[in-house]
């Protein structure tokens, strides 16, 4: 059994307060059916956002609608591993070279095994793991998809990777911080398995990040 830390639960249970205390609940932030970038203000994504970038004058950039993400994910899942699809991206409008955030998803394979670069954190959300550094958060959650694909999404996970500071160096990141990032991308994960119909409905929950203890090393066999 995983035993989290004193830190490690007042972290989740701030997040959990935070988004509670923001503007208007979750569901009331869901984007427009054409533009899955979309983020209301008061949200609980964008109080994360504007505390992630240290702005609060945004400017969004939408690579993609709903209709042609979804399209474009189904048609992936029958070739998994696929490629990265660049959903959106956040930058400061007075800022327009560094401090921006980017979000791109893709799936993967099941069996597929995270190699952790140095200074990253393996994390768990509800059930959605993945890993947290001072660049970004990547969350990998099952999808139960609907009608013909279920076999396919059976062998699949749907991974969900924010690039947070392009083209800024950031110093002086504490967990908080990261924890920070790793709610914004389970909400816009949200996002992305509410528009697909995951039949399992996999992130309903306010997000609660938990950090976990780093994986032991596979010993190399001796010759």
């Amino acid at each position: 059994m995983t035993t989290i830390s004193t830190a490690a639960k007042r972290s989740a249970l701030a997040l959990v307060c935070l988004v509670a205390a923001a503007g208007c609940s979750v569901e009331d932030a869901k984007p427009r059916a054409a533009d899955p970038c979309a983020i209301a203000d008061p949200s609980a994504e964008r109080d994360l956002l504007r505390q992630i970038t240290g702005s609060g004058d945004l400017d969004t950039r939408v690579n993609s609608t709903t209709e042609h993400l979804v399209d474009s994910l189904k048609a992936d899942l029958r070739s998994v591993p696929s490629s990265p699809w660049l959903m959106c991206g956040y930058v400061p409008t007075q800022q327009k070279s560094g401090g921006r955030v980017q979000l791109q998803v893709r799936w993967q394979s099941r069996e597929y095994r995270e190699q952790f670069p140095t200074g990253s954190v393996p994390v768990e959300v509800n059930g959605a793991f993945g890993r947290s550094d001072d660049t970004g958060s990547v969350l990998r959650v099952r999808c139960d998809m609907p009608g013909d694909l279920r076999s396919q999404s059976d062998h699949a996970l749907l991974s969900v990777e924010e690039s947070f500071g392009i083209g800024a160096t950031r110093t002086n990141m504490t967990q908080a911080d990261r924890d920070r990032q790793t709610a914004f991308t389970y909400l816009m994960a949200r996002r992305v398995t509410e528009a697909l119909g995951c039949e399992n409905k996999p992130l309903k929950r306010a997000p609660v990040v938990k950090q976990l203890p780093l994986p032991t090393p596979t010993p190399t066999p001796t010759p």
